[in-house]
């Protein structure tokens, strides 16, 4: 069986990558095809010499098509932002204990530091599979924290809801509901990584529906009071991050197999994160472990429970190509 390994959003905008829906195109190609033949076979026909009944058949089974068409762009299109926020489907449980971006008993033996951009359908797709594994198996059990880091790539020609959306996680991290919020923008992202989904009103919106304290929440998204936190964090990342999402366990990146029409690595599976995890937790019974590391990993912040300029690289990382 052949499985599509996404690669994640790439850092670099210049690189020109478009952004890949989440939603399924294959019933679209599936009734684009369907519309191509139904408007062949009428070509073919024609109105001269041929029946009538064919030719009002086959403009009924075109209208038909057209209308499948419709219906499908209908549900496959991205949610009209002016509709109210939507709950998330997946949260991260609320009895683990969390300190602002940090997920997790601080005293756990293993830190996985995770790079992310609320914007990111790749990380989107790692919230909704991976994320919830690793946590129960290993955050939920006292073996690991996770820990958030902004990394902003999707933000571009002055579109900053990347950044904005940062911000406000942040501002619930102020209130202790970091995750609360991290589920709920995550829920409420554009499925394609057009803007509109994080207007500054729609983060109000999200804020209230997700049970923040408005009074305090509002007045620090609408004066951006955590941005200059955000940016800062830019300029103090590990190097060799190629794009988002990135997760490192214990200081070192944690990538998937090279994919071999894109030339880069694609996003870890649940299998090497817990097998990186598990030989940190038994070196000995784990003689393969370190298979699943980057040959050049970077560094990452140990156990720093911020998203915030403060996480700085616990070594000094060495550059290494993205």
């Amino acid at each position: 069986m052949t499985v599509n390994r996404p690669t994640g959003r790439q850092k670099a905008p210049g690189k020109n990558v478009p952004p890949t829906s989440r939603r399924s195109a294959r019933q679209q190609r599936l009734a684009n095809r369907e519309a191509n033949r139904a408007l062949t076979k009428a070509s073919t026909h024609g109105s001269s010499g041929g029946s009538q009944k064919l030719l009002i058949g086959s403009t009924i089974a075109i209208v038909a098509v057209m209308a499948i068409i419709a219906g499908v762009w209908l549900v496959t299109r991205p949610p009209a932002f002016s509709e109210a926020p939507i709950a998330p489907g997946i949260l991260t449980p609320s009895n683990i204990p969390s300190n602002s971006t940090t997920l997790g008993q601080a005293s756990a033996p293993v830190t996985m530091d995770l790079y992310g951009d609320f914007r990111c359908i790749f990380c989107f797709d790692f919230t909704s599979v991976q994320e919830p594994q690793l946590v129960q198996n290993y955050v939920s059990t006292g073996k690991a924290k996770l820990v958030w880091h902004d990394l902003i790539v999707i933000d571009s020609a002055g579109v900053t809801e990347s950044r904005d959306a940062a911000n406000a996680a942040l501002c619930a991290a102020d209130q202790g509901k970091f995750w609360t919020m991290h589920d709920w923008l995550y829920a409420n992202q554009s499925a394609d990584e057009s803007p509109g989904a994080f207007t500054q009103e729609r983060l109000l919106t999200i804020g209230k529906d997700a049970g923040l304290d408005t009074a305090k929440y509002d007045p620090c998204v609408q004066q951006g009071t955590h941005l200059s936190e955000v940016q800062k964090e830019q300029t103090n990342q590990p190097a060799g991050i190629g794009g988002t999402p990135a997760i490192f366990v214990n200081g070192k990146q944690i990538q998937g197999p090279v994919d071999s029409s894109s030339g880069q690595a694609t996003v870890p599976t649940y299998d090497l994160i817990a097998a990186a995890i598990d030989g940190v937790l038994n070196p000995s019974a784990s003689p393969a472990a370190s298979g699943s590391v980057s040959p050049s990993a970077s560094t990452a912040p140990s156990t720093v429970p911020s998203a915030t300029p403060s996480t700085a690289p616990s070594t000094a990382p060495s550059a290494s190509p993205s």
